[in-house]
């Protein structure tokens, strides 16, 4: 056997020990659930807010209109999409309630919950002590509920009024991707690992350093993309799938895609976790005589 393989062995019996001590597939099976919670609520804060300025068909055709401009391969988790839009177009039609507000605090709960589940999963993988969630970490991320809900519709607003800006000025042929499916999905999944780096580094509550060469942000942006792809293709394709989609709606499809990219940001975390460690054991080695 030669030292190379045995390293690949041995890298491999590692991490799949810092998998189970880190209980990742339980970490992100709580966090897909409560993202999938605050969905709904959100759609209709989202949807209410929006209808204070535009019309349902405003809002409709705005969201239509990046759902068009998606990567093709995202078509396959059209139902998806449909029943958000839907929930947001129903609810833009309505005026602001006390349903709204108990919609927007559940949307913040689940949130909280989301922030502080990968938090402590990230410490979990980082070997961080554990900090007991403040009143300051939930206001933050009451606050980023907020500014997100804000910018949705800040969004929306623009992709409404500035076609007909536009128009107003002559200019009709307007995109908001690049036309070509191959530069659309080299731009996804660049703002993918963007994303995945800013969480990775950012997430545990004692700073990580991940580099642009990050094997475990570049590991989490792969499994990210595959795993929408991977969804994608199954929803369209499976029948019991299908079955399980009429029987209980499109909850069962955003409950597995969320797992497995929840799952795939964990596995990202845990092999840069470890390469942290190595490089550290190496530098505190003493020098070979």
């Amino acid at each position: 056997m030669s030292e190379r393989f045995r390293g690949v062995i041995a890298w491999g019996t590692r991490l799949g020990a810092d998998y189970q001590r880190s209980r990742a597939t339980l970490a992100a099976g709580g966090l897909a659930y409560f993202v999938a919670l605050s969905l709904a609520p959100a759609a209709l804060a989202f949807g209410t807010i929006a209808g204070l300025v535009l019309s349902p068909e405003d809002v409709r055709a705005a969201l239509e209109r990046l759902a068009d401009r998606a990567p093709a391969s995202l078509g396959n988790l059209q139902p998806i999409v449909d029943a958000l839009v839907s929930t947001i177009e129903t609810a833009s039609a309505s005026a602001f309630t006390i349903t709204t507000l108990v919609s927007v605090l559940v949307a913040i709960y689940a949130s909280s919950k989301v922030v502080y589940g990968m938090r402590m999963a990230l410490d979990s993988v980082y070997g961080v002590p554990e900090v007991r969630s403040g009143l300051l970490e939930r206001g933050l991320s009451a606050v980023v509920t907020l500014v997100g809900l804000v910018l949705g519709v800040a969004l929306v607003i623009l992709l409404t009024l500035v076609p007909r800006v536009l128009e107003w000025l002559g200019v009709t042929d307007t995109r908001l991707t690049t036309g070509n499916w191959f530069a659309d999905w080299v731009i996804a999944i660049a703002l993918v690992f963007l994303a995945a780096r800013a969480i990775l580094a950012r997430g545990p509550h004692q700073r990580q350093r991940v580099g642009w060469l990050s094997p475990g942000a570049w590991a989490a942006t792969a499994g990210i993309a595959g795993a929408t792809i991977g969804v994608g293709i199954y929803a369209r394709f499976s029948t019991s799938l299908s079955a399980a989609v009429l029987l209980f709606g499109t909850a069962v499809v955003i409950l597995l895609w969320l797992y497995l990219c929840f799952l795939a940001l964990l596995w990202g975390a845990i092999i840069e976790a470890d390469r942290i460690r190595t490089r550290t054991t190496s530098a505190d080695l003493p020098p070979a005589p």
